[in-house]
């Protein structure tokens, strides 16, 4: 079968969208770090949409921090790709606005070049939450990677190593302003992308850390589309529904979302042309998303997983997961949330509920459950503690964190824990079968765990009374598993 590229483009069936560009007449105005499957689903075609309406200086230069895969899928096709929305019915089309991968590792100088360079407008970010390095909310100065670009900047290791250097050379020529715009599920991803920027360049160039201080504006953004990793049926049906073969398409949901932080030096890309929503505050746009659709999707990823469920539709599936979830969001969540005023709550909940239960969109627990060490900081954390100043109790989210220690112990036991701190949740599980209590339910063994996921800067970290609940929950989860356990946790809650 042949490959998608751009000589077999034009033979494919009327019913697959093309770009209605010339893919030659792209400028790459954008420079993407974490050109992985949520990016090509999302903000690349919100680029799309404008390439095809004629605004042809937002294509993307993708950069790749660690793996060549994406690279070297995708260079044989010249750099196109398939999307596949689907639900009851399934749409496909062929994506052109990404227009080059640089595989950070291998050439760093490319990288630093298209930073630098005048054409960059815009430089984006889906690196997932270990991207950012953090401890204690703040960018980890001891993470070896951030000490190497501390120390040079040649060949840097981070986002932040390498948007300062483009910066150290755009401010040499005296180049053009541009935004830093972070479309990680982060709260405050601008302030943070901001900090760590700030920090390298304090090393290595006064001079140019008071150009960015004028000339670079660091944003926020609320992204939103369930996008599953790529298997080898989608290969399958995409080369069956196009009659050639693309290595690396991308299914997603019909959904899709994206809130962005108005603060842009330079350029503005109009995005809002595309259905995207500029607007000054972005803080409760990120809040609902983390509280409601992320933390929800991860609590029925772990109750999922310890149920023996592979896909999150599975779990939803489940009638008691699926009070769980929403008496969680509803009961805990909701009344602690400042919600904007253009966003109901509860039709915002039922909407993330009906989302997660497309079974033709398969969304692999485990995939959501991976790095949940650092997750569970952005979606939880700041829920609990909101709950406990109020002084309102906080039941659900004892469960959920509950789910969270048992989920680690049976992942880690099971080998397929995958998480930035894999080897301290390792030890953790480890340290369980020497110590003088043994069971993962000792208020003492939940700490430990806790100071993985830094919960010691919050202040529920030091209430007893809500983590005696998470102790009580993580001995019937482990006594009685968690379907007995969730009936029971439902029961006493008033939940059924």
């Amino acid at each position: 079968m042949k490959q998608l590229n751009l000589t077999e483009v034009g033979n494919l069936p009327s019913s697959v969208k093309k770009p209605t560009y010339s893919l030659s007449q792209v400028k790459a105005g954008i420079v993407h770090f974490g050109a992985g499957n949520f990016h090509r689903a999302h903000q690349a075609v919100y680029c799309e949409s404008l390439l095809n309406e004629g605004n042809m200086e937002w294509g993307i230069t993708g950069v790749s921090l660690r793996s060549a895969t994406m690279r070297d899928n995708l260079a044989p096709q010249d750099w196109l790709y398939t999307l596949s929305e689907i639900d009851e019915t399934t749409s496909y089309q062929v994506i052109g606005a990404l227009r080059d991968v640089l595989v950070a590792p291998e050439a760093p100088s490319k990288v630093i070049n298209a930073l630098s360079s005048n054409q960059t407008d815009l430089v984006t970010a889906t690196i997932t939450e270990k991207g950012y390095y953090l401890k204690n909310g703040e960018v980890d100065k001891s993470h070896p990677d951030i000490t190497a670009d501390l120390a040079s900047l040649s060949a840097p290791k981070t986002i932040y190593g390498f948007i300062a250097a483009g910066c150290i050379a755009r401010a040499k020529q005296r180049g053009q302003p541009f935004t830093v715009l972070c479309c990680d599920n982060m709260q405050g991803g601008g302030e943070i992308l901001k900090q760590g920027v700030e920090l390298v360049l304090e090393h290595h160039s006064k001079e140019a850390l008071e150009w960015v201080k004028q000339n670079v504006a660091f944003s926020a953004s609320m992204v939103d589309r369930v996008t599953p990793a790529t298997n080898d049926a989608l290969i399958q049906s995409v080369a069956e529904e196009l009659g050639v073969k693309d290595a690396a398409p991308v299914s997603t949901e019909p959904f899709t979302q994206w809130v962005i932080e108005d603060n842009f030096a330079g350029k503005k890309p109009p995005f809002d042309k595309a259905g995207a929503l500029f607007v000054k505050d972005i803080h409760p746009y990120e809040k609902v998303k983390l509280r409601f659709l992320n933390s929800s999707h991860s609590m029925l990823a772990l109750m999922g997983y310890l149920a023996g469920d592979d896909y999150v539709h599975e779990a939803i599936s489940r009638k008691d997961m699926a009070v769980f979830a929403n008496a969680a969001l509803t009961k805990d969540v909701l009344p602690v949330t400042h919600v904007p005023a253009d966003i109901d709550g509860l039709d915002y909940i039922a909407q993330v509920f009906k989302r997660f239960q497309n079974k033709h969109l398969p969304y692999r627990v485990l995939q959501v459950a991976s790095d949940s060490s650092q997750k569970i900081q952005q979606r939880w954390f700041p829920a609990i503690e909101d709950a406990i100043k109020s002084d309102k109790s906080a039941p659900y989210m004892a469960f959920a964190l509950a789910l969270w220690v048992c989920f680690v112990q049976r992942a880690v036991q099971g080998k397929v824990i995958s998480d930035p701190q894999s080897d301290n949740l390792t030890k953790w599980v480890e340290a369980l079968s020497t110590s003088d209590n043994p069971n993962a339910s000792d208020l003492q063994n939940i700490k430990a765990l806790l100071c993985i996921a830094d919960a010691p800067k919050f202040s529920f970290f030091q209430n007893s009374d809500f983590l005696r609940e998470v102790s009580t929950n993580v001995n019937a989860i482990s006594v009685h598993g968690i379907e007995k356990a969730l009936s029971q946790f439902l029961s006493l809650n008033g939940s059924k």
